[in-house]
């Protein structure tokens, strides 16, 4: 399906530049399933002309979420918005957008100015950072609790973490991307860590992998000094 520009809507007040705009909204749309996998958006001339902007602003746009996997551009074919999986993932790792749409409606009902409430939230964020401090998720994979209970412990000890644990041989593939899109550290035997690897690199999240002793006590030393 072609959608045209009537799609997207901006505002030359606000003080949140143009592409930003135009970036969250498509990324809004592909969230609310508004636009699919394999959906064309308009070409940058007819963006442009139907937003009366700059075509540069919208080539931007597009180059930037093609770096990060949500829209494909093809000679001959447009823009198009990405596959069923890269899709299906980013959905996965941006899970805020249920939470943000009911929290723009409370803050609607209670009488408040959206923009306004939007613009104290991202200054509150940086004058005083995040309200508090939250525990890490560390998962690991193919790591039985029984045979693992003293490091889990450890762990738990030191950093008050959440603890999870997830056996690929009797995991779908699913469930393990899940996992790993919800876990802050990964950690995994040495000889399952290219194939942990291959999904956590699409996560952007990054494998310890543990072979030996040696290994346990590198992650557990690591751990302290965080």
């Amino acid at each position: 399906m072609e959608y045209s520009g009537a799609l997207f809507k901006i505002d030359s007040q606000s003080p949140l530049p143009i592409n930003v705009q135009i970036k969250e909204q498509i990324k809004w749309l592909i969230g609310k399933d508004l636009l699919k996998p394999g959906d064309t958006l308009p070409s940058t001339n007819q963006l442009a002309d139907q937003l009366s902007i700059n075509r540069n602003t919208i080539q931007g746009v597009y180059s930037q979420l093609k770096e990060e996997g949500l829209l494909l551009v093809k000679k001959g074919s447009g823009t198009q918005v990405a596959g069923e999986e890269e899709i299906k993932r980013f959905k996965a790792q941006n899970r805020y957008f249920p939470f943000v749409e009911q929290t723009i409606k409370a803050a609607y009902e209670s009488g408040f100015n959206i923009e306004n409430v939007l613009l104290s939230g991202f200054a509150y964020m940086k004058l005083f950072g995040q309200p508090m401090k939250q525990s890490l998720h560390y998962l690991f994979v193919e790591c039985k609790v029984s045979s693992c209970i003293f490091y889990l412990d450890e762990i738990k000890r030191i950093t008050s973490a959440n603890i999870h644990t997830i056996d690929m041989s009797s995991s779908t593939e699913n469930s393990l991307i899940e996992a790993i899109n919800n876990a802050d550290v990964i950690v995994t035997r040495a000889d399952l860590a290219e194939k942990v690897k291959r999904f956590a690199d699409a996560a952007k999240k990054t494998v310890i992998s543990v072979g030996s002793t040696n290994d346990v006590s590198l992650l557990l030393n690591m751990i302290r000094h965080q």
